[in-house]
């Protein structure tokens, strides 16, 4: 065997060796041996699969339900007041249910029928209240009921044909129990009254009066509130809506969440009364 020969078979053995030690694999940029036997080396740091567990452990524990109520506004549409509610629910996703009064709606006493077509537009709920704000569903005859009820269906569907309607508040409240069975709407009362009638603003009024109203409502909602709550306000006082800007942002802060009442109740009965979750 020549010298020449002799170092070939040298180098060629010295080489085997070296594949054998090694594990038959290359060497990555970072020094790592990647096997060809499909051997995966432990990295120093997290592995992608790590952080994609992780991530989906994280993103699956259920968030804390949020607590919900519903605020509902009788009496309107006004179109100044009303709007700018509707603009204040907007900013924080939200939705309320407002209780129309039909001749409000239709022209006949005010022309806020496209008031409420901008709230159904901007995914809030309407229901019927009444059609003159005249008379109580427990003293009037059957006559004037059937009328107000359907004359503001009537006039509700005349700006948003395709609006089903299927929500109704009584005047004050009031209403026999005959006529809650056999309504073809959910009957919705309230367990919350911010009784913002009592403070709505005068002409005379300073700023420290206007504000001790508005504080009064805003004490009479945050007092009694809790998940579940329907609250009563009116979309027709300048009070309200000052009310309702501070009421909207100081609830969010305490986790809660403003839905319209069907989303609350998870869809009411049609002959049914509710006043609470």
């Amino acid at each position: 065997m020549n010298i020449k020969h002799f170092f070939k078979k040298t180098l060629l053995i010295f080489f085997t060796l070296t594949l054998f030690i090694s594990g038959c694999g290359s060497i990555n940029n970072d020094g790592s041996t990647l096997s060809t036997l499909g051997t995966v080396p432990i990295p120093t740091t997290q592995s992608t699969v790590a952080t994609q567990i992780t991530s989906v452990t994280t993103v699956g524990i259920p968030e804390t339900p949020k607590k919900q109520v519903a605020f509902t506004f009788d009496d309107g549409p006004h179109n100044v007041h009303t709007k700018a509610i509707v603009d204040e629910l907007d900013k924080y996703n939200a939705h309320a249910t407002f209780f129309v009064v039909g001749n409000r709606v239709d022209g006949s006493a005010y022309r806020g029928g496209s008031t409420m077509l901008y709230a159904i537009q901007c995914g809030n709920e309407i229901g019927i209240h009444g059609y003159t704000h005249n008379v109580h569903y427990n003293t009037c005859t059957t006559e004037e009921y059937l009328f107000e009820i359907g004359s503001t269906a009537t006039a509700i569907q005349n700006y948003s044909i395709d609006y089903e309607t299927k929500l109704m508040r009584p005047i004050g409240g009031s209403i026999t129990a005959e006529r809650v069975s056999s309504s073809e709407y959910a009957v919705i009362i309230w367990d919350v009254d911010s009784e913002d009638w009592k403070h709505k603003y005068t002409s005379s009024d300073t700023i420290e009066e206007r504000e001790a109203k508005v504080n009064a409502i805003v004490e009479n909602v945050m007092s009694e509130i809790e998940d579940g709550s329907i609250v009563l306000m009116h979309d027709i006082y300048e009070s309200s809506y000052d009310a309702f800007v501070i009421l909207i942002e100081r609830l969010y802060a305490e986790g809660y969440e403003i839905v319209t009442v069907s989303e609350l109740l998870d869809n009411p009965e049609p002959g049914k009364k509710y006043s609470h979750k």
